[in-house]
């Protein structure tokens, strides 16, 4: 693709119209004829060694003597989405809608190009909107609902009675509906308590691959619009997580807990049940809060239990002196004997 198209695609204009660009890749790898980018200016040391042909940098970059092209932009990351779009490998539509190996009830109601990969199953009571893509071993149980351009990659199962929204995208492996873990001990046994509600996924959801969410003991376990949510994420019955959060992988959230908008999980984050997590907040990565506890809104967490991250660095900080303290501790007393 000639550099050209590509300034053109991100908005911004070059006199190199004539130079061919063959790919993308890092800074540190690129090699003639292929561009890359500049995310953070603290890396811009690396630009007197890069091969690139062509750099996309921050608009308040400093120039350098290099060979390279600079493409500068205002909004780095919105520049970088749109070239690595610009080079993305097209997956080739399906060619069969309904392929003859994958098992539709008769009573399961399918809308317009919807395509269903060899070995899925659609049960009855089944109703799957418009464009919606189901793949390759699948399994959507009886009564489910799902919108408009869907995307279930394979092997993902949908548990009977949920629903979800138009535009929800999950990733292979993924479970939705199963059996919340809830259980009664009576006489030295566990005995299973009934989950008997559903979960609702709302529009332009996306769940990584191997996630689990638990339907709902009685009503719904919710996914708000817009949340994106990453591999190897576990949510237990009855969660309510608002719109537009992030939750990354390995985050765990307990029971009955509820999350507000765009609140950020990090990884191996764990949310004890009936926690409230309020608008904007963060937890950081590993950190665990505690039954019940709320995390206010804009807030930042980090540690077992969670608490502000500002004290938990103090605290981190004052460990590491420790060594020291009880040096000076032991002097002292020697001194006072």
């Amino acid at each position: 693709m000639l550099l050209s198209k590509i300034a053109e695609k991100i908005g911004i204009s070059t006199d190199a119209g004539d130079l061919e660009i063959t790919a993308v890749n890092s800074l540190d790898k690129a090699v003639e004829g292929e561009i890359t980018f500049l995310t953070d200016i603290s890396f811009s040391s690396k630009l007197s060694t890069t091969s690139a042909s062509a750099v996309i940098v921050p608009a308040d970059f400093s120039s350098v003597d290099i060979d390279a092209v600079l493409l500068p932009v205002d909004n780095i990351d919105d520049a970088m989405e749109k070239l690595l779009l610009l080079f993305a490998p097209q997956l080739p539509a399906p060619k069969i809608l309904r392929h003859p190996n994958a098992v539709i009830d008769p009573n399961a109601i399918l809308g317009d190009n919807v395509s269903v990969g060899p070995g899925a199953v659609i049960e009855q009571g089944v109703e799957i909107g418009v464009g919606t893509v189901i793949g390759a071993g699948c399994i959507i149980a009886s009564n489910v609902k799902i919108g408009n351009n869907c995307l279930l990659w394979p092997n993902v199962v949908i548990n009977h009675c949920c629903v979800l929204g138009n535009g929800v995208e999950i990733h292979a492996n993924s479970t939705i509906g199963t059996m919340g873990f809830g259980y009664r001990t009576e006489d030295g046994q566990h005995k299973r308590i009934p989950h008997i509600g559903n979960v609702v996924i709302e529009d332009n959801v996306e769940i990584g691959a191997n996630s689990c969410v638990d339907r709902a003991k009685i009503g719904s376990t919710v996914i708000g619009a817009g949340t994106k949510i990453d591999n190897l994420v576990q949510i237990a019955h009855n969660v309510q997580i608002g719109p537009n959060c992030i939750i990354v992988s390995q985050a765990g959230i307990a029971g009955s807990t509820e999350l507000g908008k765009y609140v950020v999980l990090a990884g191996q984050a764990g949310l004890a049940d009936h926690c409230i997590i309020e608008d904007f907040a963060q937890v950081g990565p590993r950190a665990a809060t505690m039954k019940g506890q709320i995390v206010p809104s804009g807030a930042k967490v980090l540690g077992a239990p969670a608490q502000d991250a500002n004290e938990v660095m103090r605290q981190i900080a004052m460990v590491k002196k420790l060594p020291e303290l009880v040096r000076d501790f032991k002097k002292l007393s020697r001194n006072m004997k």
